[in-house]
């Protein structure tokens, strides 16, 4: 037996080593307070430090790995220098590293510095865990900005502050100095001293992709926003006027080729006058008069082959992208791409203590909106003007119980369509959340509105109401023929609820979303109706030790199941997949799915799922990854085998489907992405098409403010005529090839003191590439200038 003098000392050994352990945790989690001092006078955003009101800056280390490691030790040394003048938050990094030959910075346009060394910080405002926004910036000056939001647990680079930055190569490593003017901030004025919550962090990509902060990160609680350390000073601080008018002029010259090969051409030039006003510290106006509200950039190119439901683009138009946070909720009720050609616009945002709001109106020369259903939507088009509205509102009523209102209208001539709900939030515990939205809707479609589907040239072949005897393959009807067969107004409702866990190892979650026959949100993307979904899943993670070979692995697993409002099962489908992290910023994932699922309906004249559809199952393995060999160079690649749907013969057959890009930055100046997609779909033994997608876009990025772009899309579609059971071969377009290109040069200031020249043109043939005839071609020029006060 042990002596007392033993286990005297083995007890008072147990004591100290639990005392450090204990003040360690206590040390590595306690939030330290920041002071911000106030300086005098303005300083230049050079990267060079120099002035002289850097040596009053308040300093802070970045020395916690917190992603993908668990708050270790950083292996380099990063200074944040922090100051402000009453006017402009001033913020410069001072980052070294081991060997400067490897850091990636590459001069690139706004937001587009993804992958590269960045730092930044993270900015709570209100110091209410609810949203924050985030600046970041990369060695050579390239700025990054947008809105975190916890409640809605959405991130965007959408919205575009009026800031400085500058970023300079060292022979130790880089330093990067910002000025952020609080005008362009939301915050609560007061005259005493702010006390806002702040995140300081350095991206580090070499072989791992280290996420460096001044903050510790407990991966048992998914609120990040609510470990923010608190930052004081700006005593008395005011945004100003915080007051900007762009106006804009936008010129063009749009040629079409007519069915007798000439070309028809339509000149245009409009004016537009834009408006951004802070009208108090926490509630900003947006209004636009005339606006340009056409996409300069062409979206990313999709292959849209043997699927049933439209296609969904994002929004990259300035007036909606501005605080569109404000208006998300659980269901995508407001999508902005509806809207072509308004005359007005006016947008009003705000915060003020719990309470957010945000109001939107505007109008439209002409009307679209999405049909949905439950096997198919599409878009329809109205030739009238419309006026279109939305607000928000949501409550906080503490940090853990926030509540909502949303409500969203459209209406043009012999249409209109009104939405109206609530939702809410609960935050049980640090790990588990619970959140609902309940929606109804009432909607009014023109009588002769189904006649854009009918698939006979005389709209009357779809006249009657009543089922007919339609055979597959040669039916006037379809599902959309059906949706907006519509002789009164009608109505629906939409319910969304979900439980989700996360902890530093598990998250799981189960869900339930139905949207019945009635409803309609047509200010929104709502694909599908007649239509109800539950679903459960989770993944169990496992963290890598630092320095070894992977960082992360996973496995995630969900089950769903899916009926129409009579209970006829639509789809029944399993997913499991494992994943892994490692070096060379590499990630790699093999999945696998089995899905029960009904084709297209036999009598299309009805919307009857049972006895009117055959169940297929199908299954299918792939494999899809990542990597960053080297300095400069992405590669990615998606592939996939198994059965699939062919939805215009209503059979099972196999597909193939592979995707690649690669993203090389030539140098710090060029860059070159590719991007390629193939699709290759066989049944009964025979090919029935193959579809390939080719696009490359290449940029020359003369400074942070300028770059000049070439974008090519390539389409090339070969179907088997002969393999197609309802068509006639006659019918079939074998072959197609379809080519656009686009050529944009753009100098931009700021987000609204910009000016672009631009030129793209879409050529078409059937069998051969050198049979390519242009159909089409538009040069155009935009030019906007902000005027701020």
């Amino acid at each position: 037996m042990p002596s007392v003098k033993t286990l005297y000392f083995l007890a008072c050994s147990l004591t100290i080593f639990c005392s450090c352990i204990t003040s360690h945790n206590a040390y590595s989690k306690q939030k330290k307070d920041i002071h911000i001092p106030r300086i005098q006078g303005e300083i230049s955003v050079d990267a060079d430090l120099t002035d002289p009101q850097w040596q009053h800056a308040t300093k802070v280390s970045l020395d916690i790995v917190t992603r993908p490691y668990n708050n270790t030790k950083s292996p380099i040394s990063t200074e944040a220098l922090l100051m402000e003048n009453g006017e402009v938050f001033y913020l410069a990094f001072v980052a070294q590293d081991p060997d400067p030959t490897q850091i990636r910075a590459f001069i690139r346009d706004r937001d587009k510095s993804w992958g590269d060394d960045i730092v930044g910080i993270k900015i709570d405002t209100f110091n209410d865990q609810r949203a924050a926004y985030r600046f970041l910036v990369n060695p050579m000056g390239s700025q990054i900005d947008g809105i975190e939001n916890e409640v809605t647990q959405k991130e965007s680079d959408a919205w575009d502050g009026i800031w400085d930055s500058a970023g300079r190569l060292t022979e130790n490593g880089y330093i990067v100095e910002m000025a952020l003017p609080l005008r362009m901030l939301n915050f609560k004025e007061k005259t005493s001293l702010q006390d806002w919550g702040i995140e300081l962090m350095r991206f580090y990509p070499r072989n791992e992709q280290l996420r460096i902060s001044n903050i510790v990160l407990d991966r048992n609680n998914s609120c990040e926003l609510c470990q923010l350390h608190t930052a004081t000073g700006f005593k008395g601080a005011k945004q100003g006027d915080n007051l900007i008018i762009a106006p804009s002029l936008v010129s063009g010259v749009h040629q079409e080729k007519g069915s007798n090969d000439e070309w028809n051409k339509n000149n245009n030039t409009e004016a537009s006058l834009d408006l951004r006003w802070g009208i108090t510290a926490d509630t900003l106006l947006n209004a636009t008069i005339n606006p340009d509200f056409s996409t300069v950039e062409t979206d990313n190119a999709q292959l849209n082959i043997n699927n049933t439901f439209a296609l969904y683009y994002d929004e990259k138009r300035p007036f909606f992208l501005d605080n569109a946070d404000y208006f998300d909720t659980n269901y995508n009720l407001i999508y902005t791409r509806n809207i072509n050609a308004p005359n007005y616009g006016a947008k009003l945002t705000g915060r003020h203590n719990n309470h957010t709001y945000a109001l939107f109106v505007t109008d439209d020369d002409t009307t679209n909106i999405l049909i949905p259903g439950n096997r198919s939507s599409s878009v329809a088009r109205i030739d009238d003007k419309s006026n279109a509205a939305a607000i928000r509102y949501r409550y906080s009523y503490n940090k853990d119980i926030t509540v909502g209102w949303v409500s969203t209208l459209r209406d043009a001539k012999n249409y209109h369509n009104a939405v109206h709900g609530i939702d809410a939030r609960f935050k049980l515990s640090t790990y588990d959340v619970f959140k609902f939205q309940y929606l109804h809707s009432n909607t009014e479609y023109p009588d002769d509105l189904f006649q854009q589907f009918c698939n006979e040239d005389n709209p009357e072949a779809c006249q009657q109401t009543t089922p007919v005897d339609c055979q597959f393959g040669s039916c006037a009807y379809n599902e959309n023929v059906l949706r907006t067969q519509k002789e009164k107004p009608f109505s629906g409702n939409a319910l969304r609820a979900g439980y989700y866990h996360n902890d530093e190892k598990w998250h799981y979650f189960a869900t339930y979303d139905t949207q019945n026959a009635g409803f309609r949100g047509d200010l929104g993307f709502i694909s599908y109706v007649d239509h109800n979904k539950f679903a459960i899943g989770g993944d169990r993670t496992w963290y890598g030790k630092a320095g070894s070979w992977w960082t992360q692995a996973k496995i995630y697993s969900d089950w769903d199941i899916t009926h129409n409002d009579a209970g006829d099962l639509i789809e029944r489908e399993f997913d499991i997949n494992a994943s892994i992290n490692a070096t060379y910023s590499s990630w790699v994932q093999l999945y696998y799915t089995q899905r029960d699922k009904v084709g297209t309906r036999h009598n299309k004249s009805i919307l009857t799922i049972n006895d009117n559809t055959t169940l297929f199952t199908e299954q299918q393995l792939g494999i899809r990854g990542n990597i960053k060999p080297i300095l400069g160079l992405y590669l990615s690649a998606n592939a996939s085998y198994g059965d699939a749907i062919d939805y215009s013969n209503n059979r099972l057959g196999q597909n193939k489907k592979f995707d690649t890009q690669v993203n090389w930055n030539v140098n710090k100046h060029l860059e070159v992405r590719l991007k390629h997609i193939f699709n290759q779909l066989d049944a009964d033994n025979q090919n029935v098409f193959n579809a390939r997608l080719t696009e490359l876009r290449t940029t020359y990025q003369f400074d942070v403010k300028s770059f000049l772009r070439f974008s090519f899309v390539y389409n090339n579609t070969n179907r088997n005529a002969n393999n197609y059971l309802y068509t006639a071969p006659e019918n079939i377009t074998p072959y197609h090839k379809g080519v656009g290109t686009e050529l944009l040069y753009a100098y931009k200031i700021n987000p609204q003191t910009v000016f672009y020249l631009g030129y793209s043109d879409s050529h078409q043939a059937e069998r051969n590439f050198h049979d390519l005839e242009q159909q089409q071609r538009i040069v155009f020029i935009k030019v906007s200038y902000a005027w701020i006060k």
